[in-house]
């Protein structure tokens, strides 16, 4: 029974996150259909054991990396895939395929090399951006590394771009792939520790 009803949340997830975002076809949203390598990282609810480990290993074809710390625990994906979208669907579906807790997704992190190269503009250029030394400054504290080499969440650096006026088109739809995921996954929580309080949400939500 229990496993009928894991399914069939699973159901539920990946149908709300389809609803959410739905496959555009090629022609409609100009898109390569050749395969593209993705870097994410999926926080879990519990801890990951050395066995754990050792079965994703195994089953997932995937390079994937495991994180155990301070805050929280994560299955890092490096997975190809047509979109963005696609990959951490695929990701997610297995990790609960092989019983964890998903309970949200987090983009790649890239440096400071990475960001040049993805908005065309030189290391020195972000280099100064990151420092306050010119634009608007309030540039996105780094989410890992050290002050050598920081490194940051590609998510939060396409948001501040954009607030800036940047071509949203420039950053896909990471940002907003993830608030969907991310909002579906908590409510999946919520419906199963608090059914009643997600029912209202729908209620006054929905329309």
């Amino acid at each position: 029974m229990l496993m009928a009803r894991e399914r069939h949340q699973r159901k539920q997830v990946e149908q709300a996150l389809r609803f959410a975002h739905p496959p555009l076809r090629p022609e409609e949203s100009g898109a390569v259909t050749d395969m593209q390598t993705y870097a994410f990282r999926v926080r879990l609810r519990d801890a990951v054991t050395d066995a754990d480990a050792d079965r994703l290993h195994e089953v997932l074809e995937d390079e994937v990396g495991v994180e155990d710390g301070p805050r929280g625990h994560f299955i890092g994906f490096e997975r190809q895939a047509e979109s963005f979208l696609d990959a951490v669907l695929n990701g997610l579906a297995e990790v609960m395929e092989l019983g964890f807790e998903p309970l949200a997704v987090e983009d790649e992190l890239v440096s400071i090399s990475d960001i040049a190269e993805r908005t065309d503009r030189s290391r020195q250029s972000v280099s100064m951006l990151v420092n306050g030394q010119r634009g608007p400054g309030n540039f996105p504290r780094p989410a890992a590394g050290n002050v050598r080499s920081p490194l940051w969440h590609w998510a939060d650096v396409a948001a501040w771009f954009e607030d800036q006026g940047a071509d949203p088109l420039t950053f896909e739809d990471r940002l907003q792939a993830l608030a969907s995921i991310n909002g579906t996954l908590a409510n999946r929580v919520l419906a199963r520790l608090r059914p009643a309080d997600v029912r209202r949400i729908q209620e006054r939500l929905t329309g």
